[in-house]
């Protein structure tokens, strides 16, 4: 039987002479527990056992790091998981569940997912718990948490915004779903979102040809990221975050085009928008000889874009005459319906709008129909200007 190491022992190891790879010494004074010596000197230990009939080999942590004394302390909680058929990684996930707030857990969470998730996406899912979870659970331990948590915490929002409560009970339990396959928590709590959520209706609210026209008046009114950001947004059919993050290098003003990149773009494809007359006006009047960064600046210069979304719908609302309430996202809806009323094709329209076609078309009708979009913006621009001097006419 090998002998037990020692810390002087441990500390004095060097690598063989001529060693091309790892060597591993088992340490005798505990079972399953070995240190990994690299040509270079490196030293990691690692413990080995049985579980469930099958061999597995965990690394514990780099030595100086972990001394001798910790090694061998969790070689023997292993051993001891081990004989109860759990493994290493679902003991150390049990042992970090035992301090781990449901905070710390969607920190975890977020940087787990980050890389298949948008930037905005992000940003909304971080908002969601900031607003709304934390303040009632964020410093709960995450293996606490049962049914009646997750109930108080949709029903709290659903207070303060109803429809929201939809949004909160998603992500608190795509985060508790996510907890129990890291094996943070045993399972989830079984809770329906019919249960907690609120019946939702989708918006059919679209701008009238009147309501149109006053908009577009009425941003005369507004500063020039402002003015901007509304009048892109109802020429272009796109969403507020596409718009609101326009870069220079994005737009080609020979060509009349703006190309959405995917890692902005909702279906994670390039999306080509082709530019009216009347939105290549817009974007000329702000651009200079070698301009970069975003198009719409934010007030602390060009490194930030634009993000006075709310603000700009609030101001244009109040300064149109018939004090129509609508929201950003009804101006999309407007220019889809709009399009439909100028006799736009619906394959065309749809694809104005970024909407893929679905089922077999999408596989094989590959068209981008880049001329027919550019013909069909062109008339949809055409009429908001007429609507607007008509009304001022």
């Amino acid at each position: 039987m090998r002998n037990a190491l020692t810390d002087s022992v441990v500390a004095t190891m060097k690598p063989k002479r001529g060693q091309q790879g790892w060597i591993e010494v088992n340490d005798g004074g505990c079972r399953g527990l070995f240190l990994r010596i690299s040509p270079r000197g490196e030293k990691v230990w690692v413990s080995r056992h049985m579980v469930s009939g099958k061999r597995k080999r965990n690394t514990i942590g780099g030595y100086p790091t972990v001394k001798l004394a910790e090694a061998r302390k969790r070689a023997r909680e292993y051993l001891s998981a081990a004989r109860d058929g759990i493994t290493a990684e679902e003991l150390d996930a049990k042992m970090r569940a035992s301090t781990m707030t449901v905070a710390q857990a969607h920190r975890g969470y977020l940087e787990a997912v980050a890389s298949t998730l948008r930037v905005s996406t992000k940003a909304r899912k971080a908002a969601l718990f900031r607003d709304y979870i934390q303040p009632v659970i964020g410093t709960r331990l995450v293996r606490s948490i049962r049914r009646g948590d997750v109930v108080e915490v949709a029903e709290r929002a659903k207070k303060q915004f109803r429809v929201q409560a939809n949004r909160v009970f998603s992500e608190l339990m795509a985060l508790l779903r996510w907890c129990e396959q890291k094996g943070y928590i045993d399972g989830v709590p079984a809770v329906r979102r019919r249960d907690v959520g609120s019946r939702e209706q989708p918006r059919r609210r679209t701008l009238t040809p009147q309501e149109i026209g006053e908009l577009w008046r009425a941003t005369n009114d507004l500063r020039d990221s402002m003015r901007d950001f509304i009048r892109l947004l109802l020429l272009t059919g796109q969403r507020r975050s596409e718009v609101r993050e326009i870069e220079w290098d994005e737009i080609d003003l020979a060509q009349r085009l703006w190309t959405i990149p995917a890692k902005r773009y909702k279906t994670n494809i390039d999306h080509a928008v082709p530019l009216s007359t009347l939105a290549v006006d817009i974007l000329q009047a702000r651009h200079t000889d070698g301009i970069t960064g975003y198009v719409l600046v934010g007030r602390l210069g060009a490194t930030k874009a634009f993000n006075n979304a709310e603000d700009a719908i609030a101001q244009v609302r109040e300064k149109m005459p018939s004090r129509a309430p609508f929201v950003l996202h009804d101006l999309r809806r407007t220019v889809r319906t709009g399009l439909a009323r100028l006799g736009v094709d619906d394959e065309t329209a749809e694809m104005v709008i970024g909407h893929l076609p679905q089922g077999i078309r999408k596989v094989y009708d590959v068209h981008d129909r880049l001329e027919e979009r550019r013909s069909a913006l062109e008339k949809w621009a055409e009429f908001v200007l007429r609507t607007a001097n008509d009304q001022a006419a």
